[in-house]
């Protein structure tokens, strides 16, 4: 985005390189404009930006920002008159404004044809096949300055799944361990990654966090099978939970990350991947996380018609976003 056009749709299924995309452009907005350049547009209630808060900003204009930055995440939720309605506004951008429209998958025809029409570019991220993922996360390693050996980045697949983003992440903290040079060998990962109780629960935390139902159920069965309680499951989430949901309150509140760190009262590089994750995570979200495992724990106090396991499934698939139609 070195020469910035008029308008952007980002789209595809690799959810970390459509999330690095977006990191580069808030960095760009906070670096060439107001603090108030970039400007989101979501509506919680529908799950889905806001078109038509979107279509009566465009006309707009600012007093403070050299130029504006419009962005709505998601709009292949939008029904066909909402594109269309935002596809029209496209054509009559003024100078100094940016529209960046983001599609989880595939986009509207009639957005990718609008922003190509006024000048845009669409950006296409599409995930590479399972087969093909353990030689991306060796060319994704040396990026990040670090050797990835084949054998051990298949084995990073085999446990983590196919989920960019959380891959991602996983090279992130590599990187941190390898240092600038280093490099990740298969024994050094099998002693990192040993399936152990605090792994795990970690691990479902984090997935109740990013609001991912089927990886938390996976972990939840991962636990039971180690044979850990769901009342110390309960315990070890509420208390994650609730550090999640104290550092998100404190994060909007303008305090910054170094000193939501501080407070975290855990080590700062885990307390900087917990702040990376609470990305896109309201406060709002957390709230109903923390009241599942709270009802959970009740139901295992004799509260509820279901065994042990049954109200575990429930209860982080509930906590993790998933609603009654969800598969």
């Amino acid at each position: 985005m070195s020469d910035i056009k008029p308008a952007y749709l980002i789209a595809g299924t690799d959810e970390a390189k459509i999330d690095a995309a977006l990191a580069r452009l808030r960095a760009r907005a906070e670096r060439e404009g107001a603090p108030g350049a970039l400007e989101v547009f979501e509506s919680r209630e529908r799950r889905q930006p806001d078109a038509a808060a979107l279509v009566g900003a465009v006309p707009a204009m600012s007093l403070t920002a050299s130029r504006r930055y419009l962005l709505a995440d998601g709009v292949e939720r939008w029904a066909p008159a909402q594109a269309s309605s935002v596809a029209s506004a496209l054509a009559d951008l003024t100078p100094d404004t940016t529209v960046v429209l983001v599609a989880r998958g595939k986009a509207p025809a009639k957005l990718r044809k609008a922003v190509e029409g006024c000048g845009g570019e669409v950006l296409t991220y599409d995930a590479p096949r399972a087969r093909d993922l353990p030689q991306r996360l060796v060319a994704d390693a040396a990026e990040r300055r670090f050797r990835l050996e084949l054998p051990a980045a298949r084995l990073l697949v085999e446990r983590m799944g196919e989920s960019t983003v959380r891959l991602s992440n996983e090279l992130d903290r590599l990187a941190v361990w390898a240092g600038a040079g280093g490099e990740v060998t298969l024994s050094d990962l099998e002693s990192m990654v040993a399936d152990t109780s605090e792994t795990a629960v970690w691990g479902l935390s984090d997935a109740l966090i990013e609001r991912e139902p089927a990886e938390a159920v996976l972990a939840a069965e991962q636990l039971i099978a180690q044979g850990e309680s769901v009342t110390g499951i309960v315990y070890s989430l509420a208390a994650r939970l609730r550090r999640a949901h104290r550092a998100l309150v404190e994060l909007e509140a303008g305090r910054s990350h170094k000193e939501v760190i501080a407070d975290l009262d855990m080590h700062p590089y885990a307390a900087k991947m917990l702040l990376r994750r609470l990305r896109g995570t309201s406060i709002e979200e957390l709230r109903e996380s923390v009241a599942a495992v709270a009802d959970l724990e009740i139901w295992c106090r004799g509260g509820s018609d279901y065994d042990e396991q049954v109200a575990l499934t429930l209860a982080v698939r509930r906590a993790a976003g998933a609603t009654a139609g969800d598969a």
